[in-house]
């Protein structure tokens, strides 16, 4: 009897090893995941920030109707950009090295919107003066369309931009200055001062200035700012 016991106890003693050992390996395999997760993020974070690197020099132009380039796209864009500015706006000779739509073949449906043209200059400075000439004048209009000129971002920097979409927009209702800065950070000019929320779980703080404003208080003093 007494054997049987020794002999249960040694069984029993085994398996705690055992059981001790697999929960030390299953810690040491979610060590091991949690790191592969953070080298993963890391990696799609440099991959996306090179993608985005590439696109430095290009815009999209939206809503230009489709077939309006005939053959020549580059040559298109280049006089469409002169038409919506005006050449003494941009007395140097624009040098665009590409210009396609994106995607490459058209949807066959005429009522969706026409594809967006990705136009790259070969100088920086031009895409840079193409986007301040566009947010000056505010409108643009081609053969009584009104189109937008937009940087060209990766997909996924886009979706980070795009959920500031509603407050920008409420910034511009109560006439607050505001820019997106590189990559997605939104920047706020009140008071003479500047705020910056550079993740969307910041914009919540914005909501307070909504009320400030909302209740007729245009005046008030900031005591937070986000950096």
């Amino acid at each position: 009897m007494q054997d049987s016991l020794n002999s249960m106890k040694t069984t029993v003693g085994e398996l705690e090893g055992r059981v001790g050992s697999n929960q030390d390996e299953l810690s040491r395999l979610e060590t091991r995941i949690k790191q592969l997760e953070k080298q993963n993020s890391y990696l799609a974070e440099k991959v996306e920030d090179a993608e985005n690197r590439s696109r430095a020099s290009n815009i999209r132009l939206l809503r230009v109707p489709e077939g309006s380039e005939g053959r020549d796209m580059i040559g298109f864009a280049g006089q469409l950009l002169i038409q919506l500015f005006g050449q003494d706006k941009l007395p140097s000779p624009l040098v665009i090295e590409r210009a396609h739509r994106s995607p490459g073949t058209p949807n066959p449906n005429p009522k969706t919107a026409p594809r967006p043209i990705l136009v790259r200059f070969l100088h920086f400075q031009d895409k840079l003066n193409i986007l301040r000439l566009s947010r000056d004048k505010k409108e643009l209009l081609f053969n009584g369309n009104r189109v937008h000129i937009y940087p060209d971002f990766s997909a996924g920097l886009m979706e980070k931009r795009r959920l500031f979409t509603t407050v920008k927009k409420k910034l511009r209702d109560l006439d607050i200055e505001y820019a997106m800065q590189y990559p997605a950070t939104l920047r706020v000019h009140v008071e003479g001062k500047k705020l910056f929320f550079p993740t969307f779980a910041d914009v919540e703080q914005i909501f307070l200035l909504f009320l400030f404003f909302i209740s007729g208080n245009t005046h008030f003093h900031l005591v937070v700012i986000s950096t």
